[in-house]
């Protein structure tokens, strides 16, 4: 299922019980871009719905009522680059992760 801000979400079919396949996201503007929630689909939208994630799963806090600021994409990438978050400017503490 698309999301807003570009992201993916879904269950991973692990087993014989739909009432027991964790939700899985693809974050566009995440990192790591894949998350994996360990419960069902029902409880991730109450928890996501209520804003009871450390962060936005989504990677959108405009669902939360969070508005960032707009960051032309060549700008996050130059930050990518950099070693910064590509969303805040802020030192990126996983940079030398990524290639």
């Amino acid at each position: 299922m698309a999301v807003h801000g570009g992201g993916r979400m879904g269950r991973l079919m692990a087993g014989p019980n739909p009432d027991r396949w964790p939700v899985i996201v693809w974050r566009r503007h995440g990192h790591p871009h894949w998350a994996l929630f360990d419960c069902g689909m029902a409880e991730f939208l109450r928890r996501l719905i209520r804003a009871e994630f450390d962060e936005c799963p989504l990677g959108d806090h405009s669902l939360w009522g969070r508005v960032g600021i707009f960051g032309h994409h060549e700008e996050q990438e130059r930050r990518f680059r950099a070693g910064l978050d590509p969303m805040t400017g802020e030192p990126n503490p996983y940079a030398d992760t990524f290639d």
